[in-house]
């Protein structure tokens, strides 16, 4: 009767031990979910996204620079750089906008440039660049009723920003009414070296 009796409850202990290891036994009940300890994103930090989520690029978090180009009959053409310099993947479609200015902060000098914005959507990982081909016209100083001004640089608008950056370049352009345009770009390529040539 005691044998009898010790093992029973032996069983029933065992039994209570298995179904505790398997969250089964005591208050709780099998269909509670298991406590989750919280996530990076639940304690506020901004998870990295994937290149397919990208949103668009933002003048702030973009580096604006001319790379080296070659020249031919009609000017300079030049590869105008965008390089993503935030955290996250960001996209850049169609052409910016650029003209020509007096200096930083500076007035503008002839017309904008003539604009192609028929370009794919270029997605830039951060510390990736891109490039939009961009003409500087010979034609000013060719042009005998043309009253040259020198410029100090291009004020450039990233494509669908409002916030412009300024662009350290010397070039040549005319007084009105012969003012231009005598810029010309095209729509941001994937690699730094788009000139259009």
């Amino acid at each position: 009767m005691f044998h009898k009796t010790t093992r029973t409850c032996v069983l029933a202990a065992a039994s209570c031990l298995a179904l505790t290891v398997l969250g089964g036994c005591g208050s709780g009940t099998a269909d509670e979910p298991a406590t989750v300890p919280p996530t990076s994103n639940a304690l506020g930090a901004d998870p990295p996204r994937s290149l397919g989520d990208a949103e668009q690029c933002l003048t702030a978090g973009l580096r604006v620079h001319l790379g080296p180009g070659n020249n031919d009959m009609q000017g300079a053409h030049l590869p105008l750089r965008f390089t993503n310099t935030a955290s996250q993947p960001c996209t850049l479609q169609g052409a910016p906008g650029v003209s020509y200015v007096t200096g930083e902060g500076g007035e503008q000098v002839g017309l904008p440039a003539e604009r192609d914005t028929d370009g794919p959507v270029v997605t830039l990982a951060p510390d990736e660049t891109a490039s939009a081909p961009l003409l500087l016209s010979s034609a000013p100083r060719k042009t005998p009723d043309c009253e040259q001004v020198q410029v100090g640089g291009l004020r450039v608008y990233p494509p669908n920003n409002t916030e412009p950056v300024f662009v350290e370049q010397g070039a040549t352009a005319c007084a009105p009414p012969l003012d231009g345009p005598f810029l010309e770009v095209g729509p941001v390529r994937p690699g730094a070296d788009s000139t259009g040539t």
